[in-house]
């Protein structure tokens, strides 16, 4: 085996000690023993050593079966690294979402791009030389390596300053500003909700993707310095200092640009309206809580007279049928109330016999009409007031009817849904689902490794149960909405410093029911979580306090799934939003709004480090909206630094080491 060899193999070195395979689980942690590598490996190539007439001494060959067997350990490690930086595909998301705009962004993203790729592509090309070094000749890994540490602009470290200048420009009253910062500005609501990536966590990956990516460039310039001092071209000591120097320089102002993007990038992860909105699928409804119902005020009062106005039923109920009239066909099962009078005459649609809603629409004899009047399946039906003994009028009032719990969806479960922190896991995800007639908080779990990385899980079932089971007891296991509480807090909660996210749940504060998070403290190099330490945070603002928390208010609101436009997220944290029924004009006020919405909600990556959940209103003005989950995404930016790489490269070989000048 000649030198040509051992300078293949020390080529071969150039990624990480075997360290990597049970620490390096993030950038950081590779580019530290990258450049424990790097220094060692100059320390190999400067130990004494013969090379006469291609015959190599046992301690060579020993030398390159331990760098062959290093490398198998640390291509594995690389490789896994580089598919949990690359699965996420930051860059390429983004420039899908900005192809045919042929905006400035666009335009960054397509060379970014193509950088990433150009460096990828070469360090591609030095494994494959590595991996199969007798079939090349010593020209080839020579030509390579020159251009690995080339002045040509098209060059290796030319690319690597041109990705660096688009994270740092130069000179910014010329070049413009730093492509995160850009990126940050130009992301909209709609782009996130498809990709399901915080902006933080964004920016974030595009910063790992980055530095993976000067990792490789750094590596591929010094094992070729280390390759050409080998074949007799020269020292190339104070080069490689250089290049280190360089490194350092860059990665560390990376990490400063990138920190500064994210500290002002939303953690926020949520979900946008589907294309379809899909009941059962993509949202829920609360049902019967309160539902316009037209009733005659003859039937509200136990003496069956008309003698009052239908104002007068604030809080009522049904006491019978008289004569047979239009309450033969319907029925309220509950409170009946503020009722209101439009008009003595109507023309009503009932609605399909298994639809929650009770009528389609209303037209009055005076043109006024309630929800979208058209065409009616089950035919119209004539509902006239009339003259009782000619003395009192006996009008048709419009009410609200809060029908029977059996007959109703409007309860919400009040059991923790919690990861399993005893097997050192965490909630990865989070949705709202429905089981029969209870809504549960669902989410879902992974297994917390070292430094941030999380495994995904699974959903985690929750606690069925129905409410007139034996041993159920509200107020314990369920709360159940009625006019009275039916009061939704809206809050974004986030763990201190050092936790993360273990669990959630409901609870009643008075008549409002109320979001928490669990939070669990854990130590993020080694992922390990102290359970014992675990505690619940709230918001527990009331609106009796000091500075009460706000209403957000539903002004007559239709149903959220007729509105044209995406429903934004209207709320903010300490607010709340009261379940009322749609509008009456526009819906007959036949449904119950916000509508509940269903879909899951994880990262895009399956499982990403989350710190925060809460439950938020997406809306707009004359639409009840939805309410939903949202979680909060780990703060990346305090493990975010450069730490630059050993700066000993040994200066001066000793006296004694003899290299190969050209012996092929």
């Amino acid at each position: 085996m000649t030198a040509r060899v051992c300078a293949i193999l020390l080529l071969a070195a150039f990624t990480v000690t075997h360290a990597l395979v049970d620490e390096a689980v993030d950038v950081i942690r590779l580019g530290i023993d990258v450049g424990e590598e790097v220094l060692n490996s100059w320390d190999i190539i400067s130990k004494p050593f013969n090379v006469s007439g291609g015959v190599e001494l046992p301690i060579i060959r020993r030398r390159e079966r331990q760098v062959l067997a290093r490398l198998a350990q640390v291509t594995r490690a690389i490789n896994r690294l580089e598919l949990n930086v690359d699965k996420n595909g930051a860059v390429l998301m983004l420039l899908a979402k900005h192809i045919g705009r042929g905006n400035s962004l666009e335009l960054k993203l397509h060379e970014m791009s193509d950088l990433l790729s150009r460096v990828s592509s070469a360090d591609q090309k030095m494994r494959e030389y590595t991996r199969n070094q007798r079939e090349f000749e010593r020209r080839t890994l020579e030509d390579f390596a020159e251009w690995c540490v080339s002045h040509d602009s098209s060059a290796l470290p030319g690319l690597m300053e041109r990705v660096y200048a688009m994270i740092v420009p130069p000179h910014k009253h010329l070049l413009g500003q730093s492509i995160l910062q850009v990126i940050l500005e130009d992301l909209q609501e709609d782009h996130l909700c498809d990709m399901q990536m915080s902006p933080h966590q964004l920016i974030y990956d595009m910063y790992n993707t980055i530095s993976l990516t000067e990792i490789k460039g750094y590596a591929m310039m010094q094992f070729s310095w280390m390759l050409l001092r080998i074949y007799g071209k020269g020292n190339f000591t104070q080069e490689a200092n250089l290049t280190r120097v360089r490194y350092a320089e860059r990665t560390s102002r990376i990490a400063t640009a990138a920190k500064a993007t994210m500290a002002m990038a939303k953690r926020d992860l949520y979900r946008c309206d589907p294309k379809e909105h899909k009941l059962g699928e993509t949202y829920e409804e609360v049902t019967k809580l309160l539902q316009g119902y037209i009733e005659n005020e003859v039937n509200l009062n136990a003496d069956q007279t008309c003698k009052e106005n239908c104002a007068y039923y604030t809080l009522a109920e049904r006491h019978g049928c008289f004569k047979g009239e239009y309450c033969a066909k319907q029925s309220c099962n509950g409170r009946i109330i503020n009722c209101q009078y439009i008009d003595s005459d109507m023309w009503v649609c009932p609605a399909a016999r298994d639809s929650p809603r009770r009528y389609e629409w209303i037209e009055y004899e005076n043109g006024r009409k309630l929800g979208p009047a058209g065409s009616c399946t089950r035919g119209e039906t004539k509902v006239d007031s009339w003259w009782k003994l000619n003395l009192l009028h006996c009008s048709y009032c419009f009410c609200l009817c809060e029908d029977d719990i059996q007959s109703s969806v409007r309860t919400f479960s009040l059991r923790e849904a919690l990861a399993d922190i005893k097997r050192n896991k965490v909630v990865t995800g989070l949705r709202l689902v429905k089981h029969g007639r209870v809504f549960h908080l669902q989410i879902s779990e992974g297994f917390l490794g070292q430094r941030g990385t999380v495994v995904p899980g699974s959903w985690v079932p929750v606690q069925k149960f129905d409410i007139s089971e034996p041993g159920i007891r509200e107020g314990e296991d369920y709360h159940k909405l009625t006019y009275e509480r039916r009061a939704i807090d809206l809050d974004e909660l986030d763990s201190p410093s050092g936790h993360i996210l273990t669990g959630v749940r409901f609870r009643m504060i008075g008549a409002h029911l109320h979001f928490e998070i669990r939070s669990t403290p854990f130590n993020y190099t080694t992922g390990r979580m102290s359970p014992e330490r675990s505690q619940w945070i709230s918001n527990d603002n009331t609106e009796g306090a000091e500075i009460p928390r706000s209403r957000l208010s539903l002004v007559k609101p239709d149903i959220p799934t007729r509105s044209a436009a995406p429903l934004a997220v209207d709320s903010r944290h300490d607010q709340y939003v009261e379940f009322v029924n749609s509008d009456i004009d526009a819906d007959a006020a036949q449904s119950t709004v916000p509508f509940v919405d269903v879909q899951p909600l994880e990262p895009m990556r399956g499982a990403s480090l989350l710190s925060g959940a809460g439950i938020i209103h997406r809306g707009a003005s004359g639409y009840g909206g939805f309410v939903a989950p949202k979680l909060v995404t780990y703060d990346y930016s305090r493990h975010v630094r450069a730490q630059p790489p050993p700066d000993d490269i040994q200066e001066e070989e000793p006296a004694d080491v003899i290299l190969p000048l050209n012996n092929f």
